[in-house]
């Protein structure tokens, strides 16, 4: 069952909107604004592979992503 830290980065600006679109997708179990080198960090929990395939892919389509770096679970 893929599990992945998911770390975002946005425009500035965006951060609500895109902390709060994230937060209603099926699997996403948590998302935060952090500091550091991302803005924003999310755990997802998703099964098959190809699930999570697709909410990765709806994270980086969504407006105000810059960029993804995905870490999964081993």
């Amino acid at each position: 069952m893929p599990k992945a830290f998911i770390m975002i980065d946005v425009v500035p600006g965006s951060e609500k909107p895109v902390q709060e679109a994230i937060a209603k997708l099926a699997g996403v179990k948590m998302v935060y604004q952090v500091t550091g080198e991302h803005d924003m960090i999310a755990f997802v929990d998703a099964e098959p592979y190809e699930e999570f395939a697709g909410i990765l892919s709806t994270i980086r389509k969504l407006n105000g992503v810059r960029d993804t770096d995905s870490h999964l679970v081993l």
